[in-house]
Order: structure tokens, then C-alpha cells, then sequence
């Protein structure tokens, strides 16, 4: 499988974390598990690759994903997502993107949905990205058609926003009494606005902000002892990062790593521009 990341254009990062092109070969379809990315994203299937199209088994039954545009929510635990030939572009949106254009991110936790019937800015993408003869050019289309489609976009700072940075800055570790006194409003108030805008609670945006900086160390760190990553990361004990780690990645961590993890942990880099 080759993958490859790219930065969005300057003015659209306030939105956009960034791209990431993804094109497999697979002689038949392979089964890969996909860990939550703390973000929501849009999936560009590009036509012409021949094989047999993607598909998510876990948590939701997708059926079989043609070329288009999709919308991906956040996921709250590890997706199936079955792979044959296939060419796509995943656009890694920043948590406040769907609300900026209107749409309530909660609505689309764990789910993926055509993006035409929610955007009639999109019916043109895949044409214009089909007319492209190189990846410069299909990123360029990519470029051009998100600052269209956030070009009155605004993005507010307020509670959430100073959550969110909390949450990331600290690496998940942070209780969310603590983050509604930082930021002066009740729990309950903070928990419903926090889940309308980033599609998850503030619990479980800390819990997977926390598993991503593992993993972010684990990709880094070869061979880390386990009682090191229990230790670094406020886990109770190594049972419980154990449990964590089969949550969001299906597997246990020694047979997980000993696989090929190029996919996630290049999302990771992207994500990691939060």
C-alpha cells in the first residue's frame, strides 16, 4: 500500500489538518483495522482502480463504497474497513469543520455518509478530479473546492475550543471537572456543547487523544516496555492498557505492531497538526 500526506493550502487551516493518498493492490480484498482518528474526514474514492471497492464491516455495515465522496464521523472505536485495489484521498477536517458548514458532528459519530446529499457543493468534485492527469492537479482540485466550500466559514474560539486545546495539550489526561472549572461552566453544559461540535463527549475525545499520543510513542519508540507506556500515560495498570489498546485497535498490542501499521500511524502525523 502507498501512502503519502500533504498540508492544506494556508487559509484552510483553521478546517483542514490535511490529506492523505492512500492506493493499495491488493490481489484480493484484505481486512485492515483503522483506529480512531479524533477527527472527522472526508473519503474521495477515485474511479479506475479496477478492484473490488471499500467497504466498513465494524461498527457500521456500509456496504460497498463506490467511487465518490464520503463523509466519515469520529469514531469512538476501531473500524473495519475491507480493501481491494483502490485509489483514494482521506481530507482530515479539524473537530469544528461540520459545524462551521452547518451540520451537527454528533449526527455522524460512527458513521460514513455520501457527501453529495449533504453538500451541493461537492456534485462537481469527482469530475473535475477525474479531469486531472496528476496527483498535483487532483490536489489543487482538492484545494479549490474546500476553500469554496468554507469560504464564509468562521471558526469562534469558546468553551469547547478551550477544552479541546486542554484535552490535546495534556495527552487525554484530564478529567473533565477540571476542564469545566478551567473553563467556567458547569459539566453537563460543557459535555453537551463539547459532543455537539466534536461528535464525541469530552471523555471520549480524552480517551482517544490519549490512544493516539500511545501509539504516537509506540511508532516512535521500538520495543517500549509496556510498564513504560502504563506509567507515561495514567493508565492503572498494564491489564488496562491492554483492554485500551484491543478498544481501538481490535488487536493486542504485541501481535498489533508486529503488523504493518504504515496506515494508521501516517494518519497520526496528519492528525498530529491539531
Amino acid at each position: 500500500m502507498i501512502l503519502q500526506s500533504f498540508p492544506p493550502a494556508e487559509e484552510l487551516r483553521p478546517f483542514v489538518c490535511g490529506y492523505l493518498y492512500g492506493r493499495s493492490a491488493f490481489a484480493a480484498p484484505q481486512v485492515l483495522p483503522t483506529i480512531p482518528r479524533g477527527v472527522p474526514a472526508l473519503m474521495i474514492i477515485l474511479p479506475g482502480a479496477g478492484g473490488a471497492p471499500l467497504e466498513f464491516l465494524q461498527p457500521m455495515q456500509s456496504g460497498p463504497l463506490t467511487a465518490g465522496a464520503y463523509l466519515m464521523g469520529q469514531a469512538t472505536e476501531c473500524w473495519l474497513l475491507k480493501v481491494g485495489a483502490t485509489q483514494a484521498y482521506m481530507v482530515a477536517l479539524r473537530p469544528v469543520a461540520l459545524p462551521a458548514l452547518g451540520l451537527v458532528t454528533a449526527d455522524y459519530t460512527d458513521s460514513v455518509v455520501k457527501l453529495d446529499g449533504l453538500l451541493p457543493e461537492c456534485r462537481f468534485l469527482m469530475d473535475e478530479l477525474a479531469a486531472q492527469i496528476s496527483q498535483l492537479g487532483q490536489l489543487t482540485v482538492l484545494d479549490a473546492f474546500l476553500k469554496r466550500l468554507f469560504r464564509n466559514a468562521t471558526a469562534r474560539p469558546d468553551e469547547v475550543h478551550g477544552a479541546m486545546h486542554r484535552i490535546f495539550q495534556t495527552q487525554g489526561q484530564v478529567k473533565i471537572g477540571q476542564l469545566a472549572q478551567q473553563e467556567r461552566i458547569s459539566p453537563r453544559s460543557l459535555t453537551r456543547k463539547f459532543t455537539d461540535l466534536v461528535g464525541l463527549s469530552p471523555k471520549q475525545y480524552a480517551h482517544v487523544i490519549r490512544f493516539q499520543a500511545v501509539m504516537h510513542y509506540l511508532l516512535r519508540t521500538h520495543n517500549a516496555p509496556w510498564l513504560d507506556v502504563v506509567h507515561r500515560f495514567g493508565y492503572y495498570d498494564q491489564s488496562h492498557f491492554i483492554k485500551d489498546f484491543q478498544h481501538f485497535t481490535g488487536r493486542p498490542p504485541t501481535l498489533y505492531l508486529a503488523a504493518d501499521r504504515d496506515f494508521d500511524g501516517r494518519f497520526i502525523q496528519v492528525v498530529a497538526a491539531l
